[in-house]
């Protein structure tokens, strides 16, 4: 994981440099899983900074994750420019209780704003 910063105790962000593959999503979701056991439910800010977006395998444990921790979870703001990611993370939105919204890298500070409302 490249960076990962706090906005408030509830709210939790990490920046990705390269593919968001099933590896990098484990090491995120470690570190998400650790917050959990101090405050639930969080939420969760994830910036692509080089729209390589989201391998199938990493999609998919994202999606495990939700599955298992569906109250733990209450926003989601992914921000990337890789119109296939966002696709799949509104896709996404329809199947898992957390709300998720997906925002272009140029309304990064809109999505900041929007996950610690």
């Amino acid at each position: 994981m490249e960076k990962s910063f706090e906005f408030a105790e509830n709210v939790v962000g990490f920046m990705v440099n390269s593919e968001i593959d099933q590896e990098k999503i484990e090491e995120i979701l470690a570190a998400v899983k650790q917050r959990i056991k101090k405050i639930s439910p969080i939420c969760l800010y994830l910036e692509d900074q080089n729209d390589d977006g989201a391998s199938f395998g990493g999609f998919m444990e994202i999606l495990s994750f939700h599955f298992s921790h569906s109250k733990d979870l209450d926003k989601i703001a992914v921000v990337t420019d890789d119109k296939l990611f966002q696709k799949s993370m509104d896709f996404k939105d329809l199947i898992v209780p957390a709300k998720v919204k997906t925002f272009d890298r140029k309304e990064r500070m809109k999505a900041m704003n929007w996950v610690m409302e």
